[in-house]
C-alpha cells in the first residue's frame, strides 16, 4: 500500500475508535455536567468540548506517527496510537472532572429517618 492510503487508513480508523468512544460517553458525560455545571448550555459547552477533545487528541497522536511500512506493522501502530490518544483525553477529563466534584467532607449531612 502507498504511503497517502496508509494514512488515510489510519486516520479512518482512529476517526472511528475515538468517535465510538465519544458516542459511548455522550449521555452519561452531559447527566454528569448538567449536574456539576447547573446551567444547561455552559453543561452542553463541555460536553462538546470533551467530546471534541476524545475525537482530536488521538487523531493528533496517530497523525504524529510515521505511517510507512507494511499494512500490518502500521495498523498496529495505528490502533496503539488512536487508543492512547484517546485514553489521554479520559484521564484528563476524568481529572477535570474529579478535581470539581464534591468530596465526603464537601456533602451536606444526611439524616437518617427512622
Amino acid at each position: 500500500m502507498g504511503s497517502l492510503s496508509l494514512t488515510l487508513m489510519g486516520w479512518f480508523i482512529t476517526l472511528t475508535l475515538s468517535s465510538l468512544a465519544a458516542a459511548a460517553l455522550w449521555r452519561p458525560l452531559l447527566a454528569l455536567l448538567s449536574d456539576l455545571c447547573g446551567i444547561e448550555q455552559r453543561s452542553r459547552f463541555w460536553a462538546i468540548w470533551s467530546v471534541t477533545m476524545v475525537i482530536l487528541v488521538p487523531l493528533l497522536a496517530v497523525s504524529a506517527v510515521d505511517l510507512t511500512g507494511d499494512a500490518v506493522r502500521v495498523l498496529r501502530t495505528v490502533v496503539f496510537y488512536a487508543l492512547g490518544g484517546i485514553m489521554v483525553a479520559l484521564l484528563g477529563m476524568g481529572y477535570a472532572i474529579w478535581t470539581r466534584t464534591p468530596r465526603g467532607n464537601d456533602l451536606p449531612l444526611r439524616r437518617e429517618v427512622m
